[in-house]
């Protein structure tokens, strides 16, 4: 694997420059294995109170059970103060084949332990480059809990001593900061569906994403 070669900081980087790393990162994600990626303005990304709401109502079964999830991560007003500081960022998807992995009654843990844990593998990732290259404030965000993407299901080795299992690659979820990522999805132009809901006619839902974003600088 080729290393990566650390760039000199400085206090202000070019348009040239700044628009020609973006399209670095962005290709980065595909060739993680992205399925799409996209480079949009960070107040492009759509927050809502509501978002954390759902975490709790119904209480989602990884809530409390996670460093990186509600309500051990900083409140929507301040994720959404703090990533206002930010002016871009990369937004990126994979598809979830087969959809059955999100969708399946059966399948549907395993299906999230896979493709959600790609999501924190290519933001961690993409995040790291950035950092390499001066924007030292880079932060990634996942998709779904790293419990269950990252750990398995296991207990939250975080909470219980302090050491997480993967420190470089575990991430808050776009949910668990307050983003509306169905909202964001959809203005970037992705089809997007809500597969949470028993009882859903598989054939209605023609596509399963998992989405992940790193905001640059």
């Amino acid at each position: 694997m080729e290393k990566i070669k650390a760039r000199k900081i400085t206090l202000k980087v070019s348009k040239e420059q700044l628009k020609k790393d973006l399209e670095k990162y962005r290709k980065a994600a595909i060739d993680l294995g992205a399925k799409a990626a996209k480079v949009v303005p960070a107040y492009f990304v759509a927050f809502d109170d509501r978002v954390r709401l759902k975490c709790a109502v119904p209480r989602c079964h990884l809530y409390g059970e996670s460093a990186n999830c509600p309500p051990h991560v900083p409140p929507v007003s301040e994720m959404r103060r703090t990533l206002r500081k930010f002016k871009y960022a990369v937004l990126f998807k994979t598809e979830v084949e087969p959809k059955e992995d999100f969708v399946g009654d059966k399948q549907w843990l395993a299906g999230h332990m896979r493709h959600q844990g790609k999501i924190h593998e290519i933001g961690s990732s993409v995040e790291s480059l950035a950092f390499s290259d001066g924007y030292y404030f880079a932060t990634a965000f996942g998709a779904g809990g790293c419990k269950t993407a990252l750990c398995g299901g296991q207990y939250c080795q975080s909470l219980d001593s302090g050491r997480c299992r993967f420190p470089l690659k575990s991430r808050p979820s776009m949910e668990g900061a307050g983003i509306d990522v169905f909202r964001t999805a959809t203005k970037a132009g992705w089809d997007i569906y809500s597969v949470g809901a028993r009882g859903v006619d598989p054939d209605s839902i023609k596509c399963a994403v998992s989405v992940g974003i790193v905001f640059i600088v």
